[in-house]
């Protein structure tokens, strides 16, 4: 009923809905809530991989299959051709009662080659996996069933927006916030807004911890043989971002501590410097954040085109599930690779202690505050790697690298590439003579200590 101005009364009125255009995208609610409708979607073959709309007299008609074949022959009326490009299922685990909602797409719709077709990925929160075609287009009445369908225009498929890069919010980077252990400036210096933006001519040293938060599952066969049948599963606890360049290079402006809620199998305290409570809201020291925040960060840095700085990136991006293209990464463990000499990975302690000569990594001394952490220190690994870096550039510079190389190769073999520190535990040792475990000086943060004397080939090995 309606109000009319004529006879001032309210009289039944009836209205209906008229289409004129269709979107470029189109989203679709599957209201897929009974078992019969579940069963439904399970029928193979039954969500189509394009369908056609034609709009004619305000009324939208659909087609699919044959019928759509038909009229695209005929060409008698304007129709609009969409494909499949993914869609939003409610996935139900068997042991629980709630569900979780998953995303599958097809990326080679955005994949400029007109040629590629079905590279369908599963998005599960921060996983991010290829999945066959015939697996994505498969649903299960029992715990797989699709809640909204997306279909995108066709004729708008490998076209690619080049200048979003351009349009980034960079906000959240100027949201990092000093913990209690920055007590300098020199320690933590956010970034400002009124500083340049982090470009492709940007070095960023970059180091991350992470705890254990599923133990790993071996089966031991009869005949002795191991199968893991429940990989371990690592959580990201911290992660710490250095200016790499010049005037501030070495100075933190990202040190960010995550709340993690899931139970925490192991903190790798003597790897991570974490310990129990650190990461608990409430009772942690530190500032935390939560997890999408840190990874928005990283995802701003990845795509305003930084080149990242570090020890292992390799491994820490496949842990954080970023990947980061190779132009865009310098990883000292590959550039102090041994190559052809052995096939072993040098660690960022045995390099920092045999190329710069400074202990990273120990324990603090026994009458310093017990509380102290001890293992790992982001901030010191990645000021540590962006030292290491710089020293590699001198070696390139003055083409002494493989003489160096050389020597650690030989050096490290006689010390089974490990520290005196390392090599004296349990013997009551703190450390070798030689390598005394001090704050680096200023020339020394910043890496430009220059090749000692007395070397033929100007090395600065120290020992």
């Amino acid at each position: 009923r309606g109000w009319c101005n004529s006879c001032h009364g309210y009289k039944p009125i009836m209205s209906r809905r008229v289409v004129h255009t269709v979107p470029a995208v189109l989203m679709l609610n599957t209201v897929a809530q009974t078992a019969e409708a579940k069963q439904l979607w399970a029928t193979p073959d039954f969500l189509p991989k394009e369908i056609g709309i034609i709009v004619n007299d305000g009324q939208l008609y659909c087609y699919e299959g044959q019928d759509l074949n038909m009229h695209l022959h005929r060409g008698r009326h304007n129709i609009t051709v969409y494909e499949l490009v993914g869609y939003v299922a409610d996935i139900t685990l068997a042991d629980s009662k709630s569900s979780h909602l998953v995303s599958t797409i097809d990326a080679a719709v955005s994949d400029p080659d007109l040629g590629k077709t079905g590279n369908w990925h599963l998005f599960n929160d921060f996983l991010v996996r290829p999945v066959p075609a015939d697996d994505a287009l498969n649903f299960n009445p029992q715990w797989k069933t699709p809640s909204v369908i997306t279909y995108q225009k066709k004729a708008l498929s490998h076209i690619i927006d080049t200048t979003w890069p351009d349009h980034i919010d960079i906000s959240p980077l100027y949201r990092s916030i000093a913990q209690p252990n920055h007590i300098s400036p020199d320690s933590f210096r956010p970034l400002d807004p009124r500083d340049l933006v982090p470009d492709t001519a940007t070095h960023l040293a970059i180091d991350a911890e992470f705890v254990r938060l599923l133990r790993e599952e071996i089966d031991i066969s009869a005949e002795g043989h191991r199968t893991i049948t429940r990989p371990h599963r690592s959580g990201l606890a911290r992660v710490s971002v250095l200016r790499g360049d010049e005037p501030d290079a070495g100075v933190p402006f990202m040190d960010d501590y995550i709340a993690i809620s899931d139970p925490i199998d192991d903190y790798l305290t003597s790897y991570s410097g974490l310990r129990p409570g650190d990461l608990t809201l409430g009772v942690s020291k530190f500032t935390l954040v939560n997890l999408k925040q840190v990874y928005k960060k990283l995802w701003i840095l990845l795509n305003l085109g930084v080149i990242f700085v570090g020890h292992g990136l390799k491994s820490d991006f496949r842990i954080i599930n970023l990947h980061v293209p190779e132009q865009q990464v310098i990883d000292t463990q590959e550039l102090f690779s041994l190559g052809s000499r052995a096939r072993r990975k040098l660690s960022l302690r045995f390099l920092a202690w045999l190329l710069l000569g400074i202990d990273i990594q120990s324990s603090p001394p026994a009458d310093t505050d017990p509380s102290a952490a001890v293992g790992h220190d982001s901030i010191e690994d990645a000021l540590t790697a962006l030292k290491l870096w710089r020293k590699y550039q001198e070696f390139m510079d003055a083409g002494v690298l493989e003489a160096i190389l050389d020597e650690v190769w030989v050096k490290g073999k006689a010390c089974d590439f490990r520290v005196p520190a390392e090599r004296s535990i349990g013997r009551g040792v703190e450390s070798g003579p030689g390598t005394p475990r001090r704050r680096p000086s200023i020339g020394e943060r910043l890496g430009v200590a220059t090749p000692g004397k007395g070397c033929a080939a100007g090395s600065p090995l120290k020992l």
